[in-house]
Parts: C-alpha cells; structure tokens; sequence
C-alpha cells in the first residue's frame, strides 16, 4: 500500500515538472513572437496606409531637380464612440462645435453621434477623414471637453501635379498591388534603409552607425524633368485629339546615357483618384504599347548594310516602278512610282519595294543578328514593372512572306521605348545603352542609398557607320517625307512610320494605321531623340502629317528649356556602372575609343549629389502638412 503511494507521488511530480517545463516553452516562443530580433526590425515596418501608429513614412517622388511628384502628408480622421459619448456629452452641443471645423452639416453629425443598432448605440463611427493638419489644434481642443470623441493621424499619399507622369509614378493599392514607381521601388520607398559608403563623401563605418536613421522612407529621384514631362504630355494629347486617335504616346530619351527626361501617355488620369480611374488610361504605353513600326525600322538593315560594308549611301537598287510581284505571287506596291534609287532615296522617300532590295543583299541571318544587337524582341531592363519584350515571329520564322513584311517593319512588334533607344545608338555614334528611369534613392538626411547611371550594353555601329546614318536622316527632313519636322536653325534627323494595324483572325484592317515620327537633335551635336507614335489618327495619309508636327513642337521647346536651364552644359559622358568597356557587337572586341573617362566626371558627380543632397532637404523643410501645387509652363 505504502508502495502504490509512492509510485503516485512520483508520477505526480512528474507530470508537474514537465507542465512547468512545457509552460517555460510557451512563455519563451510568445517572447521570441512580441519581441522581434533586432536584425529583422527593417523587415518589420508596418504598412504606409495602415490605421494604426506606424513606424515608417512613405518617401518621396523627386523629378531630377528635386520637384515632389509625389508625398506623404500627415492629414487627421476624427470618429466617435456613441455608446460612451451620449452618457457624458450633449451630441446638439458637440454637433455644433464641430460642424464648422470639419465643414461638415450639423444634421449629419449629429446622425452619426445617435447612430444605433438593434435599439442600442454602436460603439464606433467615422465623423470625417482627410482633414488638414492645421485644424488639429481646434479638434483636439473639443475631444478635451467631450469623453467619446477621438482624433487620429493617418498618413495620405499626394500627388501635387494630379495628372503629371501620372503612368510613371503610378499607385500602391491595398492589397499592395499597383503601378509604376511606386509599386516598383516600395521597398525603398516604406522602409528605412541605411546608406551606401559613398567613396565621395569618405562617410566611415563610425559614422554609419550612429548615425540617426529617423523614421521616413527612403526618396526616389527620378531622371524625369517636370518641365519636359508636361510638354511632352500636353503635346501628343493636343496631337491626339487634332487627329482623332484614342491613344498616343511620345517619349524624350537623352542620347548619351539613355535617360529618359519624358515618358507621356495619352489618355491619362489623376493618381489622386485612381480608384475611379478608367484601367487603360492607367498604362504607361511607353514600355506597355506594342505596335508594328512600320518604316521606322528601316534605320534596322540600313545601318547594317552600311556597317557590313555590303552597300554605300550611294549604292542603288531598282524598285521596279511601284509595284513588285514576290515568289509568291503577293504584289509590294510604293505610294508612287519609282525607278532606281539610291539607298539615301530609299530612306528619304521610303520606298518599302527599295527596302526589300537591301535586305535581299543583306541575308536574313544579318539583319536577325542585327536586330537582336539593337536590343528588340527582349525588354530593354528599364526600371518600371510590366515591360512587354515585343515579338519577332516572322523574323526568327524567315519565309517569303517574312522578306514581304518585315524590311518595312510590319510581321513583328516593337515598344516605342525598344524604337527610341535604338535610335539613341545611331545618334550617340553606336553605342546601345540600357535605359533608365531613377537618377538615385537618397534617405531622409539626403545620404546616398543607391545610384544609377548609363550601362553601355554593346556597340551595335561602327562611328563612321553612325554618321553616315545620321546624314541619311538629315535628308528625310530636309528634303523627303519629315520635312514637317524641320526646325528653322536646327539640323534634325529623323524617320517617318506608317503601319498597317493586323486584327487577330482577320489579317490588316483596312484604314487602320499607326502613325509614327523619330528623330534626334541638334543632328551635328545629338543631345535628345525622341519619338511620338499615334494609334489610329484619322484625317490624313501620312505620318509626316500627323505625328512630324507633334515630334516638332516637343522638340522645339525641350530644346528651349535645357538650353535655359543650361540642362546639357558642361555634360560629359559618364563611366558606366559596369566599368567594363564598349564590347563591339560585329567583332566581339573592345573599342579602346570608346571607353568614358572618369576623373573629371567624379568632380561633376560630387556637385550633383551635394546639389541633390540640399534639394531633397530643402523638400523636407515644412512639406510634411503643406505643398504647392507646380505650374510648368513655357
């Protein structure tokens, strides 16, 4: 008997060690659940838009000048508890104090103060929300003298500019999905990040850390110039509605560095009130936008005959008098008739029947690979989400068919951004760069996060080949089909497109067109190329009618404001973020001429950053609960 009582107190004992064992576990795991790892604290941000105190303020949108596109302001939300509120306060009394603040009637507050529910008051209801900070004082005064009555700071996305590169900032929805700059830089933009050993500024691991970090996001500088951007939007829309397209899109690129100083879609929208927004107006059609090019993509095999040395501007081919019959029997007809002409008049009068010639003596094999070194049928690697590659079925599936079609850019599909850049490496003398559209991301205090810069991708001509181009191109707007892009006292080369829209299942629509014009500026000392393309103008036959005018007008004041602003002085080519040399894509060797140099440029970062540094700060200084909304004109 004394035995099986032992054995009990044992088991018992037992049984109690391990519960107060396995209750120490659970203490511990819930510790380790509230207490997070100090490492992981950056992960652990709540998010911009949440109700609740957050740690973190979203960060800035800056243009390349350090104009907010886009902020985070702190605005109040006032809500009630009516159970509690209506057994201590007068809700006429409080209706009346506070209908002329949050300009809101008396009779609705008063509703909500008496709000119920199955006969009984509920305990929460919002009186108003996105209320200017400046009235905080005056809430907070009323919610002193009434029990029930509470005031909360949340944070609220702006967008001075309302509808300015709306498509390029984009939005971040709830369910943190979006658009643009915002959706493609969040993680800078809601988190504190630490910033990089600028070798510029000798900052030292002492310093890094203890300096004071804060509690803003990190600010996003784009290359973007506001001024720029408003002309180019307020120009292809003008061109849109004058030609009854329903969409277009322009795009100015800087042709050293392949930044992009515009990217405008027309239609557009207000970021501030996306959710209402129709969901095509919301497509950044520069990056989005596939299209067939038509004969803007004759500077393609041109450029590579020229470059394989297998024909001169002055080589000539027969073009048959307008009309030629193919191996299977389809008819390539020109808008007139034309004998023989030089590959200078091919281009400047754009006979398509004269492009099919060249690339007969060019070979499939070398204008595919001529192609692909120009950097169509992949994405071009800019810095925006949901960037369509474009397709080269006919290409790569090379018939008959193909040889009807794609000398004169029709059978594959392109973005304006792949065509514009394209255009870059014939004007800056044969380099391909990857286009970008963020300068840098800088923290709270201005410190250096994370910088961009020009990627040399390859060498797709030779320089004599590029100016040999680039007086080709001269000649279409002084004397061929672009002569209405011709800007008095300034060389301008360019290339006019129209191209047959296809309808899935039923082959090219007739009247269905896209209508395209390229070029670059000044054509003797190439600063910018741009390009407008126009979905389905209506009214004329050409795009030298349509989209020359437009290309003109972007062109003449860009050019007016950087002079202005001196935006291209003193601007010398960067070393490129790869450090590596210009690999030349015919002969896979590096071009020695062509490699940047850098000494003098680390001086001209040095003021830039310093420049950058004081505007991002000076953006800072009372933009927290005030903005004024930027007018760009000219």
């Amino acid at each position: 008997m004394k035995k099986n009582n032992f054995l009990s107190i044992r088991r018992l004992v037992f049984t109690l060690v391990v519960m107060q064992l396995g209750f120490l576990v659970l203490i511990g795991k819930l510790f380790t659940i509230q207490i997070p790892n100090a490492d992981d604290t950056f992960a652990m941000r709540k998010d911009w838009r949440s109700n609740e105190n957050r740690v973190v303020k979203r960060g800035k949108i800056l243009d390349t000048h350090g104009s907010v596109l886009s902020i985070s302001l702190d605005t109040i939300a006032v809500f009630a508890d009516p159970k509690t509120f209506n057994r201590k306060s007068n809700a006429h009394t409080v209706a009346a104090e506070l209908a002329p603040i949050l300009d809101t009637p008396r009779q609705e507050l008063l509703k909500h103060l008496k709000k119920k529910r199955n006969g009984e008051y509920v305990e929460f209801v919002w009186l108003k929300k996105d209320i200017k900070y400046e009235k905080l004082d005056e809430i907070k005064e009323i919610t002193r003298k009434h029990r029930g009555i509470r005031v909360e700071i949340e944070p609220k996305r702006v967008y001075p500019n309302d509808t300015l590169a709306s498509q390029v900032i984009g939005y971040l929805n709830d369910l943190n999905e979006g658009e643009g700059i915002e959706y493609q830089y969040d993680n800078y933009l809601q988190r504190v990040h630490r910033p990089i050993q600028d070798r510029n500024r000798q900052l030292t691991s002492m310093s890094l850390s203890t300096q004071k970090l804060g509690n803003n996001g990190c600010n996003v500088v784009l290359t973007l110039d506001q001024v720029i951007q408003d002309i180019a939007e307020k120009e292809i829309a003008q061109g849109c509605k004058d030609w009854n397209a329903p969409k277009g899109t322009a795009i100015v690129l800087a042709v050293d560095t392949s930044e992009i100083l515009a990217m405008a879609s027309y239609p557009t929208y207000d970021v501030n009130d996306q959710t209402n927004a129709d969901e095509e107006a919301k497509r950044n059609l520069g990056i989005w936008y596939l299209f067939e090019p038509g004969s803007i993509f004759k500077i393609i095999a041109t450029s590579a005959v020229l470059n394989e040395g297998i024909m001169t501007p002055e080589s000539t081919v027969f073009c048959e008098n307008g009309r030629y019959r193919l191996a299977n029997r389809r008819v390539i007809k020109d808008v007139s008739s034309k004998g023989w002409l030089s590959l200078t008049s091919v281009i400047q009068k754009s006979s398509n029947i004269g492009m099919i010639k060249i690339v007969q003596q060019l070979g499939p094999s070398l204008l595919q690979t001529y192609v692909d070194d120009f950097g169509f049928g992949e994405k071009t690697g800019v810095d925006l989400p949901y960037e369509k590659s474009g397709s080269l079925y006919a290409l790569r599936h090379w018939d008959v068919n193909s040889l009807g079609s794609v000398p004169f850019g029709q059978g594959i599909s392109v973005t304006p951004l792949q065509m514009v850049n394209a255009l870059a490496a014939i004007a800056n003398g044969g380099t391909l760069h990857k286009p970008y559209i963020t300068k840098e991301i800088r923290d709270a205090h201005g410190n250096l996060v994370k910088k961009n810069g020009p990627i040399v991708l390859r060498r797709v001509l030779q320089p004599f080949t590029a100016r040999q181009m680039t007086e080709i191109l001269i000649g279409v707007v002084e004397q061929g089909s672009g002569t209405r892009a011709k800007i008095e006292g300034i060389k301008v080369a360019g290339k006019t497109g129209t191209a047959q829209k296809a309808e899935k299942g039923k082959g090219y629509a007739a009247g269905k067109e896209v209508m395209s014009f390229m070029g670059f500026l000044p054509a003797d000392d190439p600063k910018i190329a741009i390009i407008v393309t126009l979905d389905e103008p209506k009214g004329a036959r050409f795009s030298g009618t349509i989209a020359g005018p437009v290309f003109k007008r972007i062109a003449e004041q860009t050019l007016k404001h950087t002079k202005q602003t001196g935006f291209f002085d003193n601007r010398q080519k960067r070393q490129t973020v790869s450090q590596k040399n210009i690999v030349d894509a015919k002969t896979n060797r590096t071009s020695k001429d062509t490699t940047y140099s850098t000494k003098a440029n680390l001086e001209t970062k040095d003021r830039s950053n310093d420049q950058t540094r004081s505007l991002i700060k000076e953006t800072d200084t009372n933009s927290e609960n005030v903005i004024v909304k930027t007018g760009v004109s000219l």
